[in-house]
C-alpha cells in the first residue's frame, strides 16, 4: 500500500545553474510512492504482488497506465477528485547530481479513504493473502489512521504487516503493531523528537518496539550499517560497497527483501543479508525497485551480519 503515490518524472539535461533556459536531453516517468517501489522489487524477486493506492487527475492516469503496461501489475486503486503528485528529478548528464521538486500533497476526502480501506479488507479476506506491506508517508488528516486500521484488519487474520512509515501514521498506530517495522535514522530522529539519534537511542527504540509485539525492528543508515531487532537478538548489518548510482528506492527494495525471505521461513540472519543486499542491489540501478535477482544472490555473501 501506497498512500501518497506519485509520477516520479525524471529529466536529463546538460550541466546548468539557476537562471538558465535549459534544453533537456532525455525524459523518463515512473510510478513512485513507496509501496509501488516495494511491489516493482517484490515481482522482480518472483513474488505476486498487487499494489494498493489512491491516484487522482492526468498523473494519476498515467501511473495507472505504467503500472500495467511497465511494471506488468494489477493495481487496487481508489481514484481521487485531488490530483496525484508529481515528482520532477532534475538530472545533470554525466554526473551524479541531481535535484527533486515536490508537488504539495493531495487532499484525500473522507469517503475516499473509508473506500480504501474497505477494498483492502475485502482483499484480506481473499485465499492466498500472504503479507501486507504499508509504506510510506500520509499525505492528508483523513488518511492518517489508515495503517493503524488495517494492521489490526490484517493481524486479526493471522497476516503479517510490514511497516515503513514516519509521522502522524506512525503516531497514529495503537493496539495492533505489525510483525516488523523499518525506518531509516533520520525518520527515527523524529519519531523521538530529536534532530539527531546516537546507537543509544536507536536500541532504545528497537526495544521499545519489541515490547509492544513487534517481531523484527530495523533502522537503516544509508550506506552505513543498520541496527536490527530481530526477536531476542539485537544485530548490526553492514551493507556491501558499492557503485551507487541511485539510492532512492533503496529501503523499499530492502523490506521487499524482507518479506520476500520472511515468507521462505530463512532464518533471520539469512533474512536480514537477503534484505540489505537488496536495497544494495537497488542503489545499483536508476528505477526504484528495479533490482535483479542476481545482483541480489551476489551481494548477499557481501553482507555483514553480526549479534551484538
Amino acid at each position: 500500500m501506497t498512500l501518497n503515490p506519485c509520477l516520479d518524472r525524471t529529466l536529463v539535461v546538460p550541466a546548468w545553474k539557476p537562471g538558465d533556459s535549459v534544453r533537456g536531453k532525455a525524459i523518463r516517468d515512473v510510478v513512485g510512492g513507496k509501496g509501488n517501489n516495494v511491489a516493482r522489487a517484490l515481482k522482480r524477486l518472483g513474488r505476486s504482488a498487487t499494489p494498493v493506492t489512491f491516484l487522482g487527475g492526468a498523473a494519476g492516469e498515467t501511473c495507472h497506465s505504467l503500472l500495467k503496461s511497465e511494471d506488468g501489475l494489477d493495481p487496487i486503486l481508489v481514484e481521487t477528485n485531488s490530483p496525484t503528485r508529481v515528482i520532477l528529478t532534475v538530472a545533470t548528464e554525466g554526473t551524479t547530481d541531481q535535484t527533486a521538486f515536490f508537488d504539495p500533497d493531495p487532499e484525500i476526502a473522507q469517503a475516499e479513504a473509508d473506500e480504501l480501506v474497505a477494498r483492502v479488507e475485502r482483499a484480506l479476506s481473499e485465499p492466498g493473502v500472504e503479507a501486507l506491506t504499508l509504506s510510506g508517508s500520509s499525505p492528508s488528516h483523513t488518511t492518517h489512521g489508515v495503517y493503524s486500521e488495517l494492521i489490526s484488519l490484517a493481524r486479526a487474520r493471522r497476516i503479517p504487516v510490514f511497516l515503513d512509515t514516519y509521522g502522524p501514521a506512525l503516531e497514529a498506530i495503537w493496539g495492533f503493531w505489525p510483525t516488523a517495522i523499518q525506518m531509516n535514522r533520520r525518520e527515527a530522529a523524529m519519531r523521538l523528537g530529536r534532530s539527531t539519534v546516537d546507537d543509544e537511542d536507536v536500541v532504545g527504540l528497537l526495544r521499545d518496539w519489541k515490547r509492544r509485539g513487534v517481531a523484527c525492528g530495523i533502522v537503516t543508515d544509508g550506506p552505513d550499517p543498520a541496527l536490527i531487532q530481530f526477536g531476542e537478538t539485537l544485530y548490526e548489518a553492514v551493507p556491501p560497497e558499492i557503485e551507487v548510482r541511485n539510492p532512492i528506492g533503496s529501503g523499499d527494495s530492502m523490506l521487499a527483501g524482507l518479506v520476500d525471505a520472511w515468507l521462505k521461513r530463512a532464518e533471520p540472519e539469512a533474512i536480514l543479508r537477503h534484505a540489505v543486499a537488496c536495497a544494495a542491489a537497488n542503489a545499483a540501478v536508476w528505477d526504484a525497485g528495479a533490482i535483479d535477482p542476481e545482483t541480489v544472490e551476489r551481494l548477499e555473501s557481501e553482507v555483514e551480519i553480526e549479534p551484538l
